[in-house]
């Protein structure tokens, strides 16, 4: 876990303890960043220039920083107004700034005011890893590694192919090479991570550093960049600038198995492009796809969005960390992180409560990873913290026993039904109201025809999102999925003059919403191999009974309660084997297993082959319990993919969640 900078203010300039360097010129920064980077990369004259069927640009910095670079970028880019394209970012910070050192640094740039407020309101509370950080409605986006630089970059990972032999082509146009001096930081400057910069370019990405070391310039000749020498900044005699030109051994940083790597798809933003499921999955997906320029409509049987297990009126974001390493965990983290700032407006617009949600321990081992989790994330701005009983008390409002929990000021709970409507009129989005029980590809340009059950043509999509939760294994190109159908059931009931005192979400073996109009919300169950759509007394008890199993002193908030005070509603969630999503491109199982056979006789052998997957096909489903949380964050992953952009997430749970995981995995196992 990444730990804060070290730094001291000297001459009204951030200084590193670390490196004994400033963090920006003392002269002036601003020009310092526009010179050094902005006119030596050319970026003016390159994104007026941007091709029609190319709706991004994407830079790479090693060494965030204050986030002078990036807040220049955006300003520039914001002022050029390009319709329908993004500017996608991707920084590493091995040691990033306090919220309050940052704050300083970036007030004494008055022009850059606009970007940054908006910047420091999405700045990660929670110290380490990736953070997506999204500005201006979509037009900028940030990945922003906290980590080594050469193990933050390593983690990206590229997914199309552009030649015979398999090679990705999607590739960072510019660097920004930032990091403190060679001697002082000699890891921002490394031969790692310059073999992580080589295969994360193409030819025609250009770099620029205030360096003009020569080891730096050897490191960059090596891995096939020209390298150029031009006058520095300010005082400074001579400053890189560098052209890529070819790769020189690619293949040696990528996995040896690359059947996640497919051939390139041609999705413009002019065709239609169709989601089908209106759910959280379903409109989150369209709203990542519409904020980059796409036109797309979504299909759902009801005509409505926000229906089945997207029905409800009071969802929680459950907060589930773990101290333990893993796709699950790191997920979970990332998702919550993201889930945070994206629901921020909706909150605002009264779609919920950010009221906050306290986490209590169910077990004396969850007691005692409570203590773990407040170690290991230590570095955290009150993302979350551990409370004691009497924090408790005047957190919740109520009485309870349990000594210590955690909790999370940023959460609360949101109307799934309000969220969907607001996604989908903010976006202005269309939903189509059919019953689909087909699709069949259309060869001759790779779309795809989409049938209700009577065979009748619904519509025919460019490029098609599958976003229908367990329903997916009911098409044929998704059939191969293993998801299983799961019940749930929430009850609602009346509260009472204790009940009404309780300011917060409260979540432990169950959940408990604060009282809304009188009402409390509280669950869920699950229910395998129940598949009744009506409430279930059996299963209002089996929620008080969560609610009390987590403290006892919640009997006085549902005692004497009359029945006719009891209602709720029942959906049916779409869960994997491993509880990880599906998201990304469907792949062609019979040409995967065949492709992949040799896995049966030898799982390590190594092979250069690429997937076999649909044309324009995806996936986004299997939330399970979690699609409040994981929907934002695999929206902008499907929306990624279809956008021709490097995946914002680590490598590892890029292909944890991936929808040919499991015919690898059951390949080597022998299971296909």
């Amino acid at each position: 876990m990444s730990k804060y900078a070290r730094t001291k203010w000297l001459k009204n300039t951030l200084y590193s303890l670390a490196y004994e360097d400033f963090y920006s010129s003392l002269t002036n920064a601003l020009k310092e960043s526009n010179y050094v980077f902005f006119e030596k990369n050319n970026l003016k004259k390159r994104w007026a220039n941007l091709p029609k069927d190319k709706n991004h640009f994407t830079i790479g910095e090693v060494g965030f920083g204050a986030g002078i670079n990036f807040l220049n970028c955006c300003n520039e880019w914001l002022k050029m107004d390009l319709d329908n394209k993004r500017l996608t970012y991707f920084a590493a910070e091995q040691s990033p700034l306090r919220f309050k050192d940052l704050k300083k640094a970036q007030e004494k740039w008055t022009s850059l005011d606009t970007v940054s407020k908006e910047f420091l309101l999405n700045y990660p509370k929670l110290c380490g890893g990736f953070n997506f950080i999204e500005l201006c409605n979509g037009k900028i986006q940030l990945c922003l590694m906290i980590d080594d630089a050469e193990i933050a970059f390593e983690k990206l990972i590229q997914s199309r192919a552009s030649d015979s032999k398999g090679l990705p082509n999607i590739a960072v146009d510019a660097w920004f090479l930032d990091g403190f001096s060679p001697k002082q930081n000699p890891s921002a400057w490394s031969e790692k991570l310059m073999n992580q910069i080589s295969r994360l370019s193409s030819v025609g990405t250009t770099s620029s550093s205030y360096s003009a070391a020569s080891a730096v310039q050897n490191r960059l000749r090596r891995h096939g960049f020209d390298i150029s020498l031009c006058d520095g900044f300010g005082a400074k005699r001579e400053m890189i600038t560098a052209k890529f030109k070819a790769h020189t051994n690619i293949s040696s940083s990528l996995p040896n198995l690359k059947w996640y790597i497919r051939k390139n798809s041609n999705a413009k933003p002019s065709e239609n492009l169709i989601v089908l499921g209106g759910g959280i999955t379903g409109c989150t997906t369209a709203a990542a796809l519409k904020k980059r320029g796409f036109n797309v409509s979504i299909i759902d049987r009801h005509g409505k969005v926000g229906k089945e297990a997207s029905s409800n009126s009071r969802a929680v974001i459950y907060p589930k960390l773990s101290t333990e390493s893993g796709s699950l965990a790191e997920l979970n983290l990332m998702a919550l992180k993201l889930a945070t700032n994206y629901y921020r407006e909706l909150w605002a617009n009264n779609l919920g409560e950010q009221c906050g949600v306290l986490l209590l321990p169910t077990s004396n081992k969850e007691s005692e990873e409570f203590f773990k989790l407040q170690t290991k994330h230590q570095c955290n701005d009150k993302f979350f913290e551990l409370v004691n009983l009497k924090e408790i008390q005047k957190i919740s409002g109520i009485k309870l026993d349990i000594t210590h929990g955690l909790f999370f000021p940023y959460l609360g709970w949101l109307s799934i039904p309000e969220v969907c409507k607001f996604l989908t009129k903010k976006y202005d989005i269309p939903i189509i109201s059919r019953d689909v029980q087909k699709i069949s590809l259309v060869e001759s340009d790779n779309s795809w025809n989409i049938f209700d059950g009577n065979d009748l043509a619904v519509a025919n999509a460019k490029t098609l999102i599958i976003a229908n939760s367990y329903e997916a294994q009911h098409l044929n190109p998704t059939s191969y999925l293993s998801l299983q159908k799961l019940r749930g059931q929430v009850t609602e009931f009346r509260s009472n003059q204790e009940s009404e005192q309780l300011n917060c979400v409260i979540c432990g073996d169950g959940y408990l919403t604060p009282s809304v109009n009188g009402i409390h919300a509280c669950g869920a169950t699950y229910n395998h191999n129940n598949f009744s759509e009506s409430v279930s007394e059996i299963d209002h008890q089996a929620n008080f009974e969560k609610v009390i199993n987590t403290d006892s002193n919640f009997k006085n908030l549902i005692h004497n309660i009359d029945v006719a005070d009891i209602g709720g509603w029942v959906g049916f969630r779409g869960t994997t084997r491993d509880y990880l999503p599906f998201a990304g491109p469907v792949p062609n199982f019979d040409e995967m297993k065949e492709k992949f056979s040799y896995l049966r006789l030898d799982a390590k052998k190594i092979s250069n082959d690429i997937g076999s997957y649909f044309p324009n096909l995806y996936v986004n489903c299997g939330m399970g319990s979690r699609g409040l949380s994981y929907a934002p964050l695999c929206a902008e992953v499907i929306a990624a993919e279809i956008s021709d952009q490097i995946p914002f997430i680590p490598k590892q749970i890029r292909l944890d969640i991936h929808p040919a995981r499991f015919i690898i995995r059951d390949l080597k196992k022998k299971r296909i």
